[in-house]
């Protein structure tokens, strides 16, 4: 609540489920414990309107969502017309990778400025462990790549490491890329009947592997930049799925996208297998083979890499978690299963 600024005075809305630690904890707990009201929608919330239509009227000043809440808003809000999200104080994204573009999108789309922050947190670590200042402006890594999610709050030390795989555990130095690392009084004790697994994540001293990737820059403040599990590797070169999804996302027709990398027997190494699901269902064959080869060529364009297959599926096909993450290995298995209703299919099979 500190981190995030709430107080007495704030009225807040949200639409996360309330058995994902984001819902629970950031929204269900924090606000009543301070006495701010808190209004709650379903977390099927079908039309994104309801939610925005939800703030407008209640001029609530604090709300949450994934990146991709946000997103959905830009897309499918066309007409703001009876809309005012001016009294935003601080819409906290999380969740998932925090994409620049949509910020810039969703803020210019409706109007309002220096209102979405980044976060970053993890149930293991009971939520939070940085908050962008309310606000405050947005910081970039110098590439322009990553956008920092602030310094951590008060009571929580992070350290970036070498990944778990990779021996020593070196401390990174300013700038570089390792696994992130946390500790704090609200770090878990271990997984409920599981030792194998907390042996794996809590270090001695109490810190937590928390299994995403980032740094940190000169000035303390961190960047995440993607997870362990979720890395593509290429040709020898790690790719992050969320920089080729963040391409594909930009493609007319594209409603949403997942990249993951399967394992090539026949090569020894991973390939590039990209899933969008389209916005017209009802598109000719023509159509959708231009839009595998609009996708390929934007991708290879931005990254330099040429995806093996590009499949386009109806809308809700990618498989996520309650809390909106998508679900990698699980559409990995679906790929090499045949799971999928293909619209098309580019590249071997």
């Amino acid at each position: 609540a500190e981190a995030a600024g709430i107080t007495v005075e704030d009225r807040v809305v949200s639409w996360l489920p309330l058995y994902h630690d984001m819902g629970l904890i950031g929204c269900a707990f924090t606000p009543p414990l301070l006495g701010t009201p808190i209004w709650l929608l379903p977390p099927d919330l079908r039309n994104p309107r309801q939610w925005l239509a939800l703030i407008t009227e209640i001029g609530a000043t604090f709300t949450v969502s994934p990146d991709f809440g946000y997103r959905n808003c830009v897309r499918n809000v066309r007409d703001t017309a009876g809309l005012d999200l001016t009294s935003l104080k601080a819409a906290l994204s999380g969740a998932e990778p925090v994409r620049p573009s949509t910020i810039e999108a969703f803020e210019s789309h409706f109007g309002i400025k220096r209102v979405v922050s980044p976060c970053y947190g993890l149930a293991e670590a009971t939520l939070a462990v940085a908050i962008w200042p309310r606000g405050a402006p947005l910081r970039l890594d110098p590439t322009g790549r990553f956008l920092s999610v602030g310094q951590p709050c008060r009571g929580v030390s992070v350290r970036i490491l070498a990944p778990r795989d990779e021996a020593p555990a070196d401390e990174r130095p300013v700038g570089v890329e390792g696994e992130i690392c946390v500790k704090s009084p609200g770090v878990m004790r271990g997984y409920y009947n599981n030792p194998g697994e907390t042996a794996k994540v809590l270090m001695p001293g109490g810190w937590l592997r928390t299994g995403d990737l980032g740094f940190v820059d000169a000035k303390g403040f961190l960047y995440v930049t993607g997870r362990l599990k979720d890395l593509i590797i290429l040709g020898g070169v790690n790719v992050i799925p969320a920089d080729i999804e963040e391409v594909v996302d930009r493609v007319d027709g594209v409603r949403y996208s997942a990249a993951v990398g399967i394992d090539s027997e026949r090569t020894g190494t991973q390939r590039l297998h990209v899933v969008a699901e389209v916005r017209s269902e009802t598109a000719s064959p023509d159509d959708y083979h231009s839009l595998v080869r609009e996708i390929t060529n934007r991708v290879h364009r931005a990254h330099g890499h040429r995806p093996a297959r590009v499949i386009l599926v109806r809308s809700s096909t990618i498989p996520k978690t309650s809390s909106g993450k998508i679900q990698r290995s699980r559409l990995a298995q679906m790929i090499q299963e045949g799971e999928l209703d293909e619209r098309d299919v580019y590249g071997d099979s």
